[in-house]
């Protein structure tokens, strides 16, 4: 049985979303640590570690709206 678009893009927007929650995860993580440590160091290294997961999080973020992009320019006449 062939697979149809639809099911194609579906699997590949879980993906998507799959590939963003990891950098969110880690995200979070840094900044629980940097609370739970304390201290400047502790605060200016969850922050320098947000910054590195917030610019993997714009990434993926942008290929998935270039994919929807492509996408709508496939299917328009």
């Amino acid at each position: 049985m062939p697979i149809v678009r639809s099911e194609i893009d579906l699997e590949q927007s879980n993906a998507d979303l799959h590939d963003l929650c990891q950098p969110l995860t880690a995200l979070q993580c840094r900044l629980e640590l940097g609370r739970m440590v304390g201290g400047i160091e502790a605060f200016e290294e969850a922050v320098n570690g947000g910054l590195e997961e917030t610019r993997r999080i714009f990434k993926i973020i942008d290929h998935m709206r270039q994919r929807l992009l492509d996408i709508r320019s496939a299917t328009q006449p």
